[in-house]
């Protein structure tokens, strides 16, 4: 049965997303409230483990290839079998855009310009970790996976994959040479293409609801 999150713990998530938007507020404001949504969630204590700032290789395979992907948060379990750390899904954090910081409701941040631009432009950089985490056996290949995309406290999933062999290979953020050109224009095309995002808000039951939902359906990843 899916975790409910009671009144008294919504409201003191939302004491803390009103202060982290306080001033001239940054991405590491936004860590702290993230990190203590996840905790609100983490029932039983080892449904998963978070993994601030983990690096996830480009080509795994290859030590003499220093590029990599740096998701804000994995959200994984320790495995004892190579690879000794398996993700179910990742977060991507940006900054609150100024419209947002007298934190309106969930639909009229939707309606926000500035915030669905931040994301859409987001999208390709959390693309490629999740590109890099099947690369690495950190995630399955074969499976849709999804992505969290955070600006301040409001957040949307992205759905990705399956990724084909030449998706793999082809970077949306820093393209590379070696890359498959299709593949390549796909992404482009799909970086021109926009969309309208649902949004939550940390703080709010739906937004509890959205993370619950994105908890349980990725921890089927785990083997």
């Amino acid at each position: 049965m899916p975790l409910e999150l009671s009144h008294e713990k919504l409201n003191y998530l939302y004491g803390m997303v009103r202060k982290s938007v306080l001033g001239n507020p940054s991405e590491y404001d936004s860590y702290g409230v993230i990190t203590e949504a996840f905790i609100l969630h983490k029932q039983p204590q080892e449904r998963f483990t978070l993994f601030p700032q983990l690096f996830l290789p480009w080509n795994p395979n290859d030590p003499n290839d220093a590029r990599g992907c740096l998701p804000d948060l994995g959200l994984g379990r320790y495995y004892d079998s190579v690879p000794h750390v398996r993700l179910q899904g990742g977060v991507k954090v940006k900054r609150a855009v100024a419209e947002i910081t007298h934190l309106p409701s969930a639909n009229d941040a939707a309606e926000i310009e500035a915030l669905q631009t931040v994301i859409h432009t987001t999208v390709t950089q959390a693309e490629d970790q999740a590109k890099a985490a099947v690369k690495g056996g950190l995630l399955p290949g074969d499976k849709t996976l999804q992505w969290l995309i955070f600006v301040g406290p409001y957040f949307t999933c992205i759905r990705f994959g399956p990724f084909a062999g030449a998706q793999l290979q082809t970077r949306g953020h820093k393209p590379n040479d070696s890359g498959d050109w299709l593949a390549a224009i796909e992404i482009q095309r799909s970086k021109e293409k926009r969309q309208k995002y649902p949004i939550y808000l940390l703080g709010t039951s739906e937004a509890a609801a959205e993370l619950e939902r994105f908890l349980d359906v990725t921890a089927a990843f785990y083997i």
